[in-house]
């Protein structure tokens, strides 16, 4: 599993350029979300479980706490710290996590309106938003992972849609 995370990971990197197409040269974000069904009750324990479960599985983790939005969204800022330092070796990214059918009910429609994957009744959306020069593309990688052994995970991008995860198993 962790080579068709890798490798998703990596064919996303190439594909999905961060430099805006307007002569500004702007940074723009992408996000890769997971549907999951994991039967947590309140966003900011979902969140407690998925970052106990990176902490235990790799390099250190710096993190900045969002805070819950509401009961129903917690977000996190991160960064894999380096082995020399306690400071992020790459642009810090932005873990979400909503829970709740009803709460997360419209991206589950819009990203599958015939239910074609059967992530209706998803109870559980983590989202993840890169942006900047740097990405962090090892603690995706840890995330997918994360989150497909906690919540069999379900990923999903604007670009690739469900495809993602078949192109990155491919390409191992």
């Amino acid at each position: 599993m962790a080579g068709a995370v890798a490798g998703a990971a990596c064919m996303m990197a190439k594909r999905n350029s961060f430099r805006s197409r307007a002569d500004d040269g702007g940074i723009v974000a992408y996000r890769l979300s997971f549907f999951c069904r994991s039967g947590e009750e309140r966003s900011d324990e979902a969140l407690d479980r998925l970052l106990d479960h990176l902490l235990e599985s790799g390099d250190g983790v710096w993190g900045e706490w969002s805070g819950p939005f509401e009961g129903s969204v917690a977000s996190f800022r991160l960064g894999t710290c380096s082995s020399d330092s306690e400071s992020p070796v790459a642009d810090l990214l932005t873990l979400e996590v909503h829970v709740g059918v009803a709460e997360i009910a419209e991206s589950v429609i819009a990203a599958s309106p015939n239910d074609e994957r059967g992530i209706w009744g998803c109870d559980l959306l983590a989202t993840v938003t890169l942006s900047g020069d740097n990405p962090d593309w090892a603690l995706v990688h840890r995330i997918w992972a994360a989150v497909v052994a906690l919540w069999r995970a379900v990923p999903w991008d604007e670009s690739s849609g469900f495809e993602i995860a078949a192109k990155g198993a491919a390409r191992r």
